[in-house]
């Protein structure tokens, strides 16, 4: 998937979330994105290499270079999208420095929303260092900013109305630390 909707989906984690947590839809939305800080060294890598005028590649430049998913460069992106690298460094991270475990929720989606979003030579490791390679149906994150911005409309528009759900304070969506609140205002 692309980082937009990577970002809306942890912000839509981060709404359902408990409201103690503060910022918690920027907590979810920044998790959301986190796996893809690898690409701040592929992309441009890729884009210098190749010469491009702004040392930055595109996803035609990926297609065009598949030599890439060889190179140091690329090994990042493939750890920063493990699940084991998620369960044995992120997770453990997060709960010895104290920090929200809303983060390693919204990384988890993320990881999982890229199974079914990359094929063929681009496809998913998911247990990395293994080479076994989870074979996807689309391509997400090759796609133009106007089906980008068309397909985040859907997770945007589902954020949206659970955050009105949530600000009325719907008991469906209510955790049951809230409910104790929720009974002093009757």
């Amino acid at each position: 998937m692309d980082l937009l909707f990577h970002a809306l989906v942890g912000a839509i984690i981060g709404e359902l979330s408990p409201k103690n947590i503060e910022k918690r839809q920027l907590k979810g939305a920044l998790g959301g994105i986190s796996p893809d800080i690898a690409n701040l060294i592929t992309y441009p890598y890729l884009g210098i290499a190749i010469g491009n005028p702004i040392p930055y590649a595109t996803p035609s430049d990926f297609y065009a270079n598949p030599w890439i998913v060889d190179h140091w460069s690329y090994v990042p992106w493939e750890i920063t999208h493990s699940l084991l690298f998620w369960g044995l460094v992120i997770m453990p991270l997060l709960y010895y420095f104290k920090i929200s475990k809303l983060i390693g929720l919204g990384y988890f989606s993320h990881i999982i929303l890229d199974l079914p979003s990359h094929t063929g030579i681009w496809s998913s490791v998911p247990l990395y260092p293994s080479n076994i390679m989870f074979e996807g149906w689309f391509d997400a994150w090759a796609w133009p900013l106007s089906d980008i911005l068309f397909w985040s409309l859907f997770p945007f528009i589902l954020w949206r109305i659970l955050a009105y759900l949530r600000g009325i304070d719907t008991a469906f969506l209510r955790w049951p630390s809230e409910e104790k609140f929720a009974r002093r205002e009757a």
